[in-house]
């Protein structure tokens, strides 16, 4: 999703492709952490000079490829389902050994890169957050959560504890999604 370098000649779309289906393969082989711009250049079969005019680092690689949907990262169904629910659906998803190193390397894209980083909150965080925010103001509504909770702000609260604990590599233990939403929002929200 990042601006191309402006310098050499124009991308090739076969190359691009190749490019992006090689670090999709080596992600699942040897994982992100050990992911090097020789390998995926070398999978690809294009030079490494070729992928360093067309991207800064190798997370932006990982997230133009999520981006092109050529990555599939599997979420939590943000869709329904109680407060607890969707933390822990979300925690086991993200955290887990294949999806932990995938979410490190968008952070690092989103850091590095607006374009990137509203893209992926569009794509990905958004809906999630969306979906927080709204079952927290349904529980305000019907009396369920103290009423001076800010939705927004919890919502926030609870996605970022939640990538927390994967960016620094901690575990989520069974039932940290319950103890969390309880802790936040102050009541078991049901």
């Amino acid at each position: 999703m990042s601006e191309p370098l402006p310098r050499g000649r124009p991308r090739s779309e076969q190359s691009r492709r190749a490019t992006l289906e090689a670090t999709r393969e080596l992600l699942h082989t040897v994982g992100y952490d050990r992911l090097t711009i020789e390998a995926i250049a070398s999978a690809a079969g294009v030079s490494r000079q070729t992928v360093y005019r067309w991207w800064r680092a190798k997370s932006a690689i990982v997230a133009e490829a999520v981006l092109d949907g050529v990555i599939i990262l599997p979420g939590a169904d943000a869709a329904g389902g109680s407060i607890p629910g969707i933390l822990n659906a979300m925690g086991a998803s993200l955290g887990s050994a294949e999806n932990a190193g995938l979410i490190r390397a968008l952070a690092a894209a989103a850091a590095d890169d607006p374009a990137a980083s509203h893209a992926l909150y569009e794509r990905m965080t958004g809906p999630t957050h969306a979906a927080l925010a709204r079952s927290i103001a349904e529980g305000v509504a019907r009396g369920a959560l103290r009423a001076d909770i800010d939705a927004e702000v919890a919502a926030d609260a609870l996605i970022g504890a939640v990538l927390y604990r994967v960016l620094t590599r901690q575990d989520s233990p069974p039932g940290y999604g319950d103890d969390l939403a309880a802790t936040v929002l102050g009541a078991p929200p049901a």
